[in-house]
């Protein structure tokens, strides 16, 4: 199997929030949040105050036997018509590899230790060492597809499961319903493929350093989602790699106006979706929500 095909599709989402939470030592118990789970939900009105659909924000990967379902999230699946994630298609790895394939490569690029600061070299080798890979495994990789794959390739080495997180089990409670998706595995890797060379020099950069790095902060970042703490979501999501504007721009407010514009007309043409997305296009300012309300829906947290 080439490195290519090895990328998990989990990785982009995960990526876009800004988290490392595929790379959660699964030997660790899952983080207890304090009291009963509250993950936040969202309601979408119009102006009647008629609820027309819901919003919510997804963890792509978790610890096992982590609890953070709750009633007013079946209730609101429920009583909706359709379930909208970020793609709709479930993971497959020959499909996400393919797509990779076709973006990734251009010829006489110098190797990733080359590409990377000074600085970081020695981060980079670590890495490499960890995970058993070297430059020759990136040969003619653009730095976004190394990246990505870094990320993906650190997930299973930790033993991350994509069927862990919390989009599965949408998928399962949602059974009959149609599922429909704003992008495709295309469209994303599309995204990263169209960053500038700065851009891409950031984000392997950066996810040089959280799979350098020893500290574990993913235990912190899964009870912030399970308390429904978007503020403290919001603050995550200008940190690392996201705190670039170029970055921020290109994989999370551009991407949330797309979306907006869609869920805009999924709306108004009569559709009532329950709309699953990674938690960091539900937090700060550029947030879905505050997109929608500027379209004239209502917003309002559910208890």
């Amino acid at each position: 199997m080439t490195m290519l095909r090895r990328l998990l599709l989990a990785v982009i989402p995960a990526l876009l929030l800004g988290m490392a939470l595929s790379w959660f030592n699964r030997d660790q118990p899952p983080p207890e949040p304090a009291g009963t789970a509250r993950v936040a939900l969202w309601q979408i009105a119009d102006r009647s105050g008629t609820v027309r659909g819901y919003l919510f924000g997804t963890v792509h990967a978790l610890p096992p036997k982590t609890q953070w379902l709750r009633p007013a999230i079946t209730n609101a699946l429920a009583a909706s018509d359709r379930l909208v994630l970020e793609i709709a298609e479930p993971l497959d790895q020959t499909v996400a590899g393919e797509a990779l394939a076709e973006l990734a490569g251009t010829e006489g690029l110098p190797p990733p230790s080359e590409r990377v600061g000074p600085n970081l070299k020695a981060d980079l080798a670590k890495v490499y060492k960890k995970l058993g890979l070297t430059d020759a495994d990136f040969v003619d990789t653009e730095s976004w597809a190394v990246a990505l794959q870094l990320a993906a390739i650190a997930g299973q080495k930790a033993g991350a499961d994509p069927e862990s997180g919390s989009e599965p089990v949408l998928r399962r409670l949602a059974e009959g319903k149609p599922v429909a998706g704003f992008e495709t595995i295309q469209s994303q890797f599309a995204v990263f493929d169209a960053l500038p060379p700065r851009e891409q020099k950031v984000l392997l950069q950066e996810v040089t350093i959280e799979a350098a790095s020893n500290d574990d902060e993913e235990a912190a970042m899964i009870a912030m989602w399970l308390r429904g703490d978007d503020l403290g979501i919001a603050r995550e999501a200008n940190e690392g790699f996201l705190a670039d504007a170029g970055l921020h721009a290109a994989l999370l407010t551009n991407r949330n106006r797309a979306w907006a514009d869609q869920l805009d007309a999924m709306l108004n043409g009569g559709a009532k979706p329950f709309v699953a997305v990674g938690a960091a296009h539900l937090a700060g300012s550029d947030s879905l929500q505050r997109l929608m309300m500027a379209r004239g829906w209502e917003i309002k947290r559910v208890p």
